[in-house]
């Protein structure tokens, strides 16, 4: 028992002393342990989330400083020593006949994190106190190499709960709208469900490797549903031409120079048309077919689901519109370098420092794209085509380059490039807009440099 709760303090200490951009974040982690709500608990357990609520109001002025630091460690120590307690008494708890298990769909959000949205399950039964919310979607970014485990495909999420009085205010604050469908199950499918959720929660099982396109917070959820109860669920199975890469450029519309770095990274595997069942790792999508799946029940073929409520309701910020700034930019930057060159021609000037510029950030966001290729473990990275015309190799051949007397027998590298550079926009993977101006930019140096070596080839013959 005492290992247990060195284990929770571990986890949610790690997590939840954290910069205030992710104090929700954190709230959540710290409140998933009151999952173990039962009926000989309700008013202990809401009264402890309505104190610690009050706590985190008070966080936001400086009057409480030092003090709350201590009042949050002790709050800790007494959630930890409350699930101890109680944890017996709701495993072996059972949902009465007026209980309800829905699912939560949140609109996109403003920041990075929250720009997909999110789902989660609820639990409802007014008669054993019950009203949780099971989140898959808990990290931190606190954990040891965050961003390198993050890169390498390696990210650990949590599955944890929290009671809904507390979990809904989040998105109200953050203005996102918040639908719940009510899932038409049969007591008994409710009470296999649910006891699945509260295993699941444990220490030992809700940690599991997140990947963004094949195990997220939704597809837990779609796939907790599926697995933990008896009754065949059919989900409707249209022909579609979608892929990964055109459903989540339907979030990007406000992170354009995410769209861009996305792009880059995201191989060919992302363009491939994806199934229905698989377009539900966005919540958005999950919610709608959600909407349209049949349960069949004995003989009785019914809808999955018997409700749709509206529990909060705001502009989606999916519908936020910025310029596409990249294609803007480097349009710009291809006609300057077009007209520059044309200029240079014409002079006899040389661009070598315009050369060497593009031939070294070619080639090293050729090695960064190379690197997740190789080591990361996010199936969509292994086989990404941008290392066509982002050519690692560029960023040595700088080197040669830059000895004006070899430049005569090193020319075939850009015969050797410009091939590759031709390539790669005829293979079928699509790039962003910007990369298509940069490859553009790309092949106007390549000609640039191969048309004097051809002219002083043409005179030599001649004399």
């Amino acid at each position: 028992m005492f290992s247990i709760i060195l284990i929770y303090l571990k986890i949610n200490e790690a997590i939840y002393y954290h910069n205030d951009r992710y104090k929700n974040l954190n709230y959540k982690i710290i409140a998933s342990m009151n999952v173990c709500v039962c009926k000989f608990w309700p008013q202990l357990i809401y009264f402890s989330s309505h104190y610690f609520s009050f706590l985190i109001k008070c966080y936001k002025t400086p009057i409480f400083g030092v003090k709350l630091f201590v009042m949050k460690k002790y709050y800790l120590f007494l959630n930890l020593i409350l699930f101890t307690l109680i944890y017996s008494n709701v495993k072996a708890q059972q949902l009465s006949p007026q209980a309800s298990i829905s699912i939560l769909t949140c609109n996109p959000g403003t920041e990075v994190y929250s720009m997909y949205g999110h789902s989660a399950i609820r639990v409802k039964d007014p008669t054993n106190g019950i009203d949780v919310v099971f989140n898959y979607g808990l990290f931190s970014f606190d954990s040891p190499h965050f961003i390198y485990r993050f890169a390498k495909g390696q990210t650990d999420y949590m599955m944890g709960a929290q009671r809904f009085s507390s979990w809904l205010p989040e998105y109200e604050e953050e203005k996102r709208s918040v639908y719940e469908q009510i899932l038409n199950l049969p007591p008994e499918e409710k009470n296999n469900l649910f006891n699945a959720l509260v295993l699941n929660a444990k220490p030992e099982n809700r940690v599991y490797r997140y990947n963004f396109f094949y195990d997220n917070c939704s597809t837990r959820v779609r796939d907790m549903i599926e697995r933990n109860i008896g009754e065949e669920i059919v989900f409707p199975n249209y022909k579609s031409y979608d892929s990964f890469r055109h459903l989540i450029k339907e979030y990007h519309h406000s992170f354009r120079w995410l769209d861009v770095g996305i792009d880059l990274l995201v191989g060919r595997k992302a363009d491939d048309p994806i199934s229905t069942y698989e377009q539900m790792f966005l919540p958005e999508y999950l919610m709608k077919y959600f909407a349209k799946a049949k349960i069949i029940i004995g003989d009785k073929t019914e809808p999955l689901v018997l409700e749709t409520r509206t529990l909060l309701e705001y502009p989606n910020s999916k519908q936020n519109y910025e310029l596409p700034w990249p294609t803007i930019i480097f349009g710009l930057l291809f006609i300057i370098v077009f007209i520059a060159s044309i200029w240079a021609y014409r002079h006899k000037k040389s661009l070598d420092w315009l050369d060497y510029s593009l031939l070294t950030l070619s080639g090293l966001i050729g090695l960064i794209i190379s690197w997740f290729m190789i080591y990361s473990e996010h199936p969509s990275m292994s086989f990404n085509l941008n290392v066509l015309w982002a050519f690692p190799l560029n960023i040595f051949f700088v080197g040669v380059w830059t000895i004006k007397k070899r430049r005569a027998q090193s020319n075939f590298y850009f015969i050797f490039s410009g091939s590759f550079l031709s390539l790669s926009v005829m293979i079928g993977q699509i790039f962003n807009p910007a990369v298509y101006f940069f490859i553009l930019i790309l092949l106007v140096r390549i000609v640039a440099n191969l048309v004097p070596a051809r002219d002083q080839e043409i005179s030599t013959y001649e004399l």
